[in-house]
């Protein structure tokens, strides 16, 4: 493989790495997965997982950081996976999402950051993310919003970012200057 055809796991481990700089008081790093559910997952949905997702949940099988989090493929110890939340936001809702859309994110109010998986990036190896609020009728010339590029992108900003704006590495709330 080339190094562009890498580069994508490199920057999960970079992301790996900066979350393990973060106090275990706040962070949850699941254990990885086996490979296994990753392709029942692909099987039964008929979807293709983004490869930078696949790598982290090589890594770790989901994330947790102060309540935001990036689901694992199963379930983890907070209630949520990417297996229940897909049937759920597919199958058991008033307005279900896209069948391209996979729900890994979830925003505490019921909507979700979901992998658009009809839009490849990052040389097929990423999908866009999107928003998808779930009380709104979306169409196919009113999508989601896109937000972020790749998975990377997406945890960088917005469950390690957001964190560090007002949170150092221990845990601890910054002192914010009055200005």
């Amino acid at each position: 493989m080339n190094m562009e055809t890498n580069n994508y796991k490199l920057v999960i481990e970079n992301i790996i790495m900066e979350l393990k700089k973060i106090s275990d008081n706040i962070v949850t790093l699941n254990p990885p997965i086996n490979p296994i559910l990753i392709v029942g997952f692909e099987k039964k949905y008929q979807l293709e997982l983004p490869n930078d997702y696949k790598y982290l949940l090589s890594q770790s099988n989901g994330i947790n950081l102060m309540g935001d989090e990036v689901l694992g493929i199963t379930f983890s110890n907070y209630g949520y996976d990417l297996t229940s939340t897909y049937e759920f936001e597919h199958f058991n809702v008033q307005i279900p999402q896209f069948d391209y859309l996979i729900p890994f994110s979830p925003d505490g109010g019921g909507n979700f950051y979901c992998f658009d998986t009809s839009k490849r990036t990052n040389n097929g190896n990423s999908c866009e993310i999107v928003f998808w609020c779930s009380n709104y009728e979306y169409s196919e010339t009113d999508e989601p919003e896109i937000t972020h590029d790749n998975l990377s992108d997406f945890i960088s900003e917005c469950i390690i970012g957001w964190t560090l704006e007002n949170y150092n590495y221990d845990g601890s709330r910054k002192v914010l200057g009055n200005g």
